[in-house]
């Protein structure tokens, strides 16, 4: 973690696996009397859509609220106020046909929010993210270090150019996983050994370590595959047909040494 120069916030990460490669991204703030907005349990809002359960996360929140002391801006209106906590707060939301699309700033009860939601019209694309993974095989001798893969939304952003600075990102969607040989060699058959994916979450587990009698050349569990995420249309979302995208997995070997945490690496 890295503390800023104001002693107000912290962000880094949190690992967690056999090779620290489970994690998640986070941002501490130091609590003090005044309203302080986290997030929302959404990234973004379609177009002419009504949410009835936006989450709002926060500390010292007020829980007597009004919609009226919600505002994410022009086109976006605070219907009602579901449940209120100090550290939640649940708002329904319609958002107008004609709003203006882009990041919006969320304000409640004083408390600011930058880029807090996204409103958007469609969904250009979607990302396998990472693009590149990397996993190890594992489970015998050494640890597994396992690889999560996501189906992220995106909108072209303002220049209607995909893949550059300013594309929106819309949060994740769910999508069916599966893998393709990545072809690398004449009857390449990494596929078969390097591991299973998981359908519907995307987490990649490796298979065990160590030569393996079935596979030719009695080679380990290694190879790369195509990572591939089938995403369903739903144009209550903004997705007008099924997308298909992939990322690129390498399944190597262990860390058979460890220099950092040896006597050597000391």
């Amino acid at each position: 973690m890295f503390v800023e120069r104001n002693q107000r916030e912290m962000s880094g990460r949190w690992f967690g696996g056999g090779y620290d490669e489970l994690g998640i991204d986070v941002k501490l703030v130091r609590a003090e009397a005044d309203p302080i907005v986290l997030g929302t349990s959404a990234p973004s809002v379609k177009m002419g859509s009504t949410t009835p359960a936006l989450s709002i996360f926060g500390a010292n929140l007020p829980v007597r609220l009004r919609p009226a002391m919600v505002s994410i801006g022009q086109g976006i209106k605070v219907t009602r106020i579901t449940s209120a906590s100090p550290g939640v707060v649940t708002v329904a939301l319609e958002v107008a046909a004609d709003a203006t699309p882009g990041p919006r700033d969320l304000v409640i009860a004083g408390a600011h929010l930058p880029a807090a939601l996204t409103v958007y019209d469609k969904v250009d694309s979607v990302r396998v993210l990472p693009q590149a993974g990397f996993a190890r095989v594992g489970g015998a001798v050494f640890p597994k270090q396992l690889q999560q893969f996501e189906a992220v939304a995106f909108h072209n952003g303002p220049d209607g150019q995909a893949n550059t600075s300013d594309d929106w990102n819309l949060g994740l969607v769910d999508a069916r996983w599966t893998m393709e040989e990545y072809a690398a060699t004449f009857s390449d058959d990494d596929t078969r050994f390097v591991g299973t994916l998981d359908v519907e979450t995307g987490l990649f587990t490796p298979a065990i370590d160590g030569p393996n009698p079935e596979r030719s050349g009695l080679r380990n569990n290694v190879g790369d595959v195509w990572v591939v995420a089938e995403v369903a249309a739903d144009p209550a979302r903004g997705i007008a047909n099924q997308i298909r995208s992939r990322g690129h997995l390498v399944v190597s070997v262990p860390v058979y040494v460890d220099w950092a945490a040896s006597e050597t690496g000391r």
